[in-house]
């Protein structure tokens, strides 16, 4: 609680009732404030060196006897110089006095500025490490990045030396597969094959513009990651079914890979090695779609756009698998065989 001064004597209290008490009762401050007229002996009974008046003349010498036998700044205050009647109330008015505050506040203020400059310059001692440090992870990271967007650049360029030429390969390798099987191997339109294999609806390897959507809406990263088994997931779920959820190409023969489908004129006709619809996926940007997709996957939430390093890893793998599959489609062959096989 703090304590209370009064105003016309300076007497000092703990609570504000004990000081308007006081205030109210104490006869020698009602003289000082002009309320009641001092006796004609009451100016004899006053103390020289604090000037507190007494009632009598004896109450008068009890108290010089301890005013004069002390100094008369034994109670100054050392920050503003006021002096007390009292021990007791010096530190009472130490507890209160506002120069004494700004003092402190002052002290505190420079010990805490001296402080905080000691924090802040070794925290941007520590910034500056870190950051030359973390720079210079960023360097070798972008130049893994670079490494992996030349061999992604080199794919694409690949892509587009071969596929002249694997069309060309495509027709040479179906007719020699074609020659190969014993039964003919480009139309079978009887209705009991059809029934057999229960193709109800067709299936037009010229129409690009129908996978080219189901490439840019529905190909997504879960297929890319998983190479040529996912673009196996994919065509089959986005392509080879109608929408009941029905076949449109179907493996008749697993051993040697041999696929049928319905054209556009009603006819069975076959995909010996999954060529056409190999063929089918390429033309519509297939290669060159999943290549975006890990690109923008190895980037994803990382610091400046460039790509993780640990993503990176994962996807050269399925994305070479990608790139070859022309010349090397075994996995997509096997995986295409196990979702379209016919019992």
């Amino acid at each position: 609680m703090n304590s209370k001064n009064c105003e016309h004597c300076n007497a000092n209290f703990k609570t504000k009732s004990a000081l308007n008490n006081h205030k109210n009762k104490a006869k020698y401050c009602l003289i000082i404030q002009g309320k009641i007229e001092p006796a004609e002996d009451k100016e004899e009974n006053k103390c020289s060196l604090c000037e507190k008046s007494f009632s009598t003349k004896q109450n008068l010498e009890v108290h010089k006897k301890k005013c004069e036998g002390r100094k008369k700044d034994e109670f100054k205050c050392d920050y503003c110089n006021n002096i007390l009647s009292s021990k007791q109330s010096l530190i009472n008015h130490l507890n209160c006095c506002y120069q004494k505050k700004d003092k402190e506040f002052s002290e505190l203020k420079e010990l805490t500025d001296k402080e905080f400059n000691q924090l802040k310059e070794r925290t941007d001692k520590d910034f500056t490490e870190l950051k030359e440090r973390t720079d210079k992870e960023l360097i070798e990271k972008d130049k893994n990045i670079i490494k992996a967007n030349t061999q992604i650049e080199n794919y694409k360029e690949q892509i587009s030396n071969y596929k002249e030429q694997l069309r060309d390969l495509q027709d040479k390798l179906d007719k020699i597969a074609n020659k190969a099987i014993d039964r003919p191997t480009t139309v079978v339109s009887n209705t009991t094959t059809n029934n057999n294999l229960n193709i109800v609806s067709s299936l037009d390897f010229n129409n690009l513009e129908t996978i080219k959507n189901a490439i840019e809406n529905r190909l997504n990263v879960n297929h890319v990651v998983d190479g040529q088994k996912g673009l196996a997931k994919f065509v089959v779920d986005s392509i080879l079914k109608d929408e009941e959820g029905n076949l449109l190409y179907k493996c008749t023969d697993s051993s040697r890979n041999i696929f049928k489908y319905k054209n556009s004129n009603g006819e069975i006709n076959k995909d010996v090695e999954a060529k056409k619809l190999i063929s089918f996926m390429v033309d519509a940007g297939i290669k060159i779609r999943s290549v975006e997709i890990a690109t923008e996957w190895c980037k994803d939430g990382n610091i400046n756009g460039t790509s993780d390093i640990t993503k990176y890893e994962i996807m050269v793998g399925p994305q070479e698998s990608i790139m070859e599959i022309e010349d090397n489609s075994s996995s997509f062959k096997r995986q295409l065989v196990s979702m379209t096989s016919v019992n």
